[in-house]
């Protein structure tokens, strides 16, 4: 789809709803949770910035709710070429939720076996395993730890994908480097290659992923990869490129949101404490609370982009066709429209329909999988340590990680 119609048609606008805001730097993760409350109410609005594609922002509930599911009018599948590095957070690879119509249903039917209840519940043994061993190595350097150094951050290689997929401190750190450099691929301006850090990670993972999936055609497991390989819905299969990009996107950067997500659940945890002793007091309340901390303090303020293939108009902003379409998954849970007094943390709130996993069509196929990682960790981090608070009164938040994502660097803690 060419872009160009809407680069010479920018005049055709309304200038009142251009926004000028820089949507990855610091200052903006900052204060992300504020803007948040205010896209949760205001209509669609465009970021122009010389050199790349006009964007549109979406933050009402049901205008994202529109995005995700009419997948005709925005398309996953975005552009390739110069302009458009940023928007390919997987670099060459083309993950699920970068598809559309029968490819999209067709790879997602082959995929969702690895995801079932019978796979969860073999899963969630080695992840409770490996995140008490988190916490022993808390236990042994306490009284003083970080939530995210020490736990938040650990939930996708070491207990993730560790439970997935069989590694060795080798393996581990050829994962563990990827993560690392994949938010760089996002800040690439327009034009420009990948970062070469990001295309070195790059191959070493796709190398790693080679030898992993020849293991398992080799000797199968009952792991995660293995039901890859092995899908099979009326003859049909992965191929071996459609096998690769699925591992790849699902290893290398879906779930990083788990991580993410813990962090905004740590930190919303602890600083209400006298929400979170209810918690430690009864353990049931945890799952809803967990819905509440998603719903407030979830993985990030964007999800993968769209693009318009015709133009169209969401809550009476114009979008023109070949515009970038940017739904966000965090800001309609501050809509209050659907949630009254959005602004307010209350684990009895049990919040429905929160929109932190997409929805529509492209859902994540991961969510439950995250969840059960979250809630396990906070349910054994309290029942282990109940004194456990921030160390410092004042504690401010710092974010980074790629556009539209909120990784809290740290969560400085004691156990008592």
């Amino acid at each position: 789809m060419s872009t160009i119609a809407a680069f010479d048609r920018l005049e055709e606008l309304d200038r009142s709803k251009v926004v000028a805001i820089d949507l990855g730097d610091d200052e903006f993760k900052a204060n992300a949770h504020r803007h948040m409350a205010e896209w949760g109410r205001r209509p669609p609005f465009y970021v122009l910035r010389k050199g790349s594609p006009p964007q549109v922002v979406v933050g009402r509930y049901a205008d994202v709710h529109r995005v995700f599911s009419d997948t005709e009018t925005f398309r996953s599948e975005m552009p390739k070429g110069p302009g458009w590095e940023q928007f390919h957070k997987f670099m060459d690879a083309q993950f699920v939720t970068q598809m559309d119509g029968a490819q999209h249903q067709r790879i997602r039917r082959l995929l969702m076996p690895a995801f079932s209840s019978r796979r969860i519940e073999q899963l969630q043994g080695d992840i409770t395993r490996i995140i008490d061993r988190l916490l022993d190595r808390i236990e042994a350097k306490a009284p003083n730890f970080d939530g995210m150094q020490d736990l938040g951050a650990h939930l996708v290689v070491d207990a993730l994908l560790e439970a997935m997929i069989e590694m060795d401190p080798r393996r581990k750190a050829v994962f563990v480097a990827f993560h690392d450099v994949l938010p760089a691929t996002t800040y690439t301006k327009p034009g420009e290659p990948f970062p070469e850090d990001c295309r070195v990670a790059m191959q070493n993972l796709m190398d790693e992923i080679g030898v992993v999936i020849k293991e398992r055609q080799a000797k199968p497991h009952s792991d995660f990869i293995s039901d890859l390989v092995n899908a099979r819905e009326a003859g049909d299969k992965l191929t071996d490129k459609e096998l690769f990009d699925q591992i790849f996107g699902l290893a290398g950067g879906s779930l990083s949101a788990t991580s993410r997500a813990a962090g905004g659940a740590l930190y919303l945890l602890y600083t209400h404490d006298d929400q979170r002793r209810q918690l430690i007091e009864n353990p049931t309340l945890i799952p809803d609370a967990i819905e509440e901390c998603l719903r407030l303090g979830s993985n990030g303020y964007f999800t993968f982009p769209r693009v318009a293939t015709k133009d169209t108009e969401i809550g009476g902003t114009r979008i023109l066709k070949g515009m970038v379409v940017r739904p966000s998954p965090l800001s309609p849970n501050y809509d209050p429209d659907v949630f009254p007094d959005p602004l307010r943390f209350d684990i009895h709130r049990k919040p429905k329909r929160i929109l932190s996993f997409g929805a529509g069509p492209h859902h994540c196929v991961g969510n439950i999988l995250g969840r059960a990682a979250i809630t396990t960790a906070i349910t054994r981090l309290l029942a282990r340590f109940p004194k456990a608070h921030i160390r410092e009164p004042n504690f401010v938040p710092v974010y980074r990680g790629a556009v539209g994502e909120l990784r809290l660097q740290s969560l400085p803690m004691t156990t008592h």
